[in-house]
């Protein structure tokens, strides 16, 4: 058990996937690492800007991704109404793939499941049905902030998170994954180690039916942070994880890295988020994902102030934190 508060680690939570998503704006999508090695050095330690005519050039060192831009637009909604309330939500939304042109390089990068959505909502700027295919790890990224803000109601959460998901991820799997690590991180909030998860976290899935046919996904970072732990098993140096269990951008390689890593260092925050940004690939959101789960386990208040300080959008995103973990008890029971 750690001594900080439910509040303290559900802004850990927060900010810890921000700060991921940030440290890989700049290094992001290396598949070839010797090059990663040569335009960023041995070993990433903060954050960075991107090399010329790669993806998210134009951007500055800590600035956020189109993917930051829409967990941040969900944590000032949830703020704001002080519940999730979809209309206001897909109303910010709605700004924003106005400026869209439905290519890849449309605003800050825009992935796949984004120009999906955006093939989808722009006829006639609905959100029936917009939800695509796509098996990328946004959804479950940006549903830290539910995890954050529901972590008191996890039954709760459980349902108003796969709405979200489901506005731009419908693919099945990929949604119950998404849920999956959206029910872990609450699960840290609620200071349940990962290693014990599959206690609470299917039971909360219930009401969603998603266990019925998806069942081991929810008890998979309980499985994955136990050989985490295992003594025969010794991945060093750790960035190697990523390489295990896959660098391109399906959740399903991208979640579990995170869930190794957590497990791997459970008391700190720097050495896992980092593995994640060193081990290449898709290190943005395996890093944003990592850090979610980081932040939870250690809690704000350990997070190093380098990467609060660095962080272009902290002036925003530490008092939006603050508020919507504002009514979070300090002790839960399972």
């Amino acid at each position: 058990m750690h001594t900080h508060t439910a509040r303290d680690r559900a802004m850990g939570a927060v900010v810890g996937c921000f700060i991921g998503d940030a440290l890989g704006v700049g290094p992001h999508w290396y598949y070839n690492l010797q090059k990663m090695r040569q335009d960023y050095g041995e070993w990433i330690s903060n954050y960075t800007a991107p090399k010329e005519k790669r993806w998210h050039a134009g951007l500055k060192p800590g600035d956020s991704s189109q993917t930051g831009q829409v967990a941040l637009m969900l944590l000032e909604s949830l703020a704001c109404t002080h519940t999730y309330n979809q209309h206001d939500f897909t109303s910010r939304m709605n700004d924003l793939l106005e400026t869209l042109d439905g290519t890849s390089h449309g605003g800050r990068m825009t992935d796949i499941a984004m120009r999906e959505l955006w093939k989808a909502w722009r006829p006639e700027k609905s959100w029936v049905n917009t939800g695509s295919w796509a098996d990328t790890a946004e959804a479950a990224i940006r549903s830290t902030m539910l995890a954050a803000a529901y972590a008191h109601t996890p039954e709760k959460l459980a349902e108003v998170a796969l709405t979200n998901i489901r506005l731009t991820h419908n693919e099945p799997l990929i949604s119950a994954q998404s849920l999956a690590f959206c029910l872990v991180v609450c699960a840290l909030i609620r200071d349940i180690p990962l290693e014990k998860t599959r206690t609470v976290v299917p039971s909360w899935a219930e009401t969603t039916g998603l266990t019925n046919f998806f069942y081991d996904t929810f008890i998979q970072p309980d499985l994955i942070a136990a050989a985490a732990q295992n003594p025969n098993i010794h991945i060093d140096p750790p960035l190697h994880v990523c390489q295990l269990f896959g660098l391109p951008c399906q959740l399903g390689f991208m979640a579990p890295a995170a869930y190794f890593l957590a497990a791997s260092f459970q008391n700190e925050f720097e050495m896992p988020v980092l593995s994640a940004i060193n081990g290449g690939g898709n290190n943005m959101a395996r890093a944003a994902l990592t850090g979610a789960l980081a932040g939870a386990q250690v809690g704000f208040s350990n997070i190093p102030k380098r990467f609060i300080d660095g962080l272009q959008d902290a002036i925003a995103i530490v008092p939006l934190a603050e508020k919507i973990t504002e009514n979070l008890s300090t002790e839960f029971g399972a």
